[in-house]
């Protein structure tokens, strides 16, 4: 499956920096984010948009490159899915 990054669009019109939208084929299927913890840590935030939703649909990341890996690798491990309906086929 090919998946691409996009700015996130907000309702404010400006995207912001380390937000980007997971799509495929045109669509949204996620999200990945840089995000400020607890503490003052930084992290990589991802989430996939299946339906319905599990705990294994999102997590933390060091970097970029690994929050892409990390949600590559949990687009494969669902197998097929409907990137119309997020729902498993």
């Amino acid at each position: 499956m090919n998946l691409a990054l996009r700015p996130t669009e907000i309702p404010t019109g400006t995207p912001l920096p380390d937000d980007w939208t997971v799509v495929t084929d045109g669509r949204a299927i996620g999200r990945i984010m840089r995000v400020q913890r607890a503490g003052g840590s930084w992290a990589w935030f991802w989430s996939f948009y299946l339906f319905p939703n599990s705990a294994a649909d999102r997590g933390d990341a060091d970097s970029l490159d690994a929050a892409k890996a990390a949600f590559r690798a949990r687009v494969e491990a669902v197998g097929p899915f409907d990137p119309a309906t997020m729902r498993r086929e």
